[in-house]
């Protein structure tokens, strides 16, 4: 979700934890700079929703799952009083200079909350293999723009298909097959596969 409007705008009536297979999965309604749209939390999210519950003064008390069935219009981001604080950007960049994490190595950027729904798109491209179509829809947003800030992952999410499938030997594996004096498998043979 984005840190702005749809953080600050989402409330506990917003979220919806159901049950399939066996799993639990937590489902967002979203809005804010878009139209409103649904997203599915990660795994473990439930956990940190739990958290942020067990914090909050005016909800901690009622139970969890109880106290979702009551959609209240309360905030799910919100100080331990259930008051919203407008310095969360200031609050997470303390955070990160005290972990030494501010600046990014690789871009000599500093971080902000935003770099946090880069990283979930990153993650979801490069770790998880989702498709940019299911991605923009996740994000609320349209595949020309996830084209447009992620294509330079593009190679790295199709390496293996870039590759292509490996012929070649290990320095190990071609010494034994030699020793065992493996059909076809003589010097030249062995330079081919590991050029190509």
């Amino acid at each position: 979700m984005r840190p702005g409007t749809e953080a600050e705008n989402l409330r506990w009536k917003h979220v919806t934890v159901f049950e399939d297979n066996g799993l639990e999965y937590v489902e967002f309604y979203l809005h804010g700079k878009t139209k409103p749209h649904e997203a599915i939390g990660r795994a473990g999210t439930i956990d940190y929703l739990k958290r942020i519950h067990s914090l909050t003064e005016v909800i901690k008390d009622i139970p969890f799952y109880e106290m979702l069935k009551q959609k209240l219009d309360l905030p799910v981001f919100c100080l331990p009083d259930g008051t919203v604080t407008d310095n969360l950007r200031q609050t997470f960049k303390a955070f990160l200079t005290k972990h030494d994490l501010l600046v990014c190595p690789k871009t000599g950027d500093n971080r902000v909350l935003y770099s946090l729904r880069h990283t979930y798109a990153t993650f979801a491209l490069v770790n998880d293999g989702m498709d940019i179509h299911a991605l923009a829809q996740q994000m609320g947003t349209s595949i020309g723009m996830i084209e447009r800030h992620y294509s330079h992952l593009t190679p790295r999410m199709k390496k293996d298909m870039f590759t292509g499938k490996r012929y070649e030997l290990s320095a190990e594996e071609y010494a034994a097959q030699k020793a065992e004096g493996g059909a076809g498998v003589g010097d030249t043979g062995h330079a081919e596969r590991t050029r190509s």
